[in-house]
């Protein structure tokens, strides 16, 4: 059994930070608050406006991001390293490490607590995914279809989020993108979580 949700434009909580406007796409659980650190996830995008911004402080859990548009240029002190991420490629961290961040952007976010496992990639015109997340997302860049194992073909349109939760964790899931026009950049990003059993 597979429970499919989707949500739309209204359904996100859509705020300034100090760089520029985040949208909230999802936080759980729904009860949950991000400005008390008091949730086990969240998934935004988010608008970074000015040339030099610095990360928030978001100890005890990790990071994913990846810009949809434009190369930033990342200084993570806590590493010592300096990072040059081109547009839809993910960069992984920890939420506690000091990251000075150069270049504007349009981003996408995954944050999780010590209790999951995450992933993220930019997925492609008719690319086939075969993934065992027991909880995908998917954020559509632009209208398209989504075919799945387990529900009937959807369509999405730009900017609407699909959520993907498998009841059974054997059973990997297999989804299909696709879209009408030609489009050279990838048509969505898919993000997935594992939750990892209590030692």
């Amino acid at each position: 059994m597979t429970n499919v949700t989707l949500l739309r434009a209204n359904d996100f909580q859509v705020s300034d930070w100090s760089g520029g406007k985040t949208k909230q796409l999802y936080l759980s659980p729904p009860t949950g608050h991000y400005g008390k650190r008091d949730f086990d996830y969240r998934l935004s995008t988010a608008t970074v406006e000015v040339a030099e911004s610095e990360f928030s402080d978001l100890s005890g859990f990790h990071r994913i991001l990846m810009s949809l548009d434009h190369t930033l240029n990342l200084h993570n002190a806590s590493r010592q390293e300096e990072t040059v991420l081109d547009p839809f490629t993910p960069y992984f961290f920890e939420g506690s490490d000091s990251i000075t961040s150069r270049g504007t952007c349009t981003d996408f976010n995954l944050i999780y607590s010590n209790h999951y496992q995450g992933q993220m990639i930019a997925v492609s015109n008719k690319q086939v995914l075969i993934r065992d997340e027991e909880i995908q997302f998917i954020y559509a860049l632009t209208n398209l279809t989504v075919i799945g194992d387990n529900f009937p073909p959807l369509d999405i349109e730009e900017g609407n989020f699909l959520i993907v939760e498998k009841e059974t964790q054997e059973t990997e899931l297999h989804i299909m993108f696709s879209c009408n026009q030609s489009k050279g950049s990838p048509l969505a990003i898919w993000a997935g979580l594992n939750h990892i059993p209590a030692k």
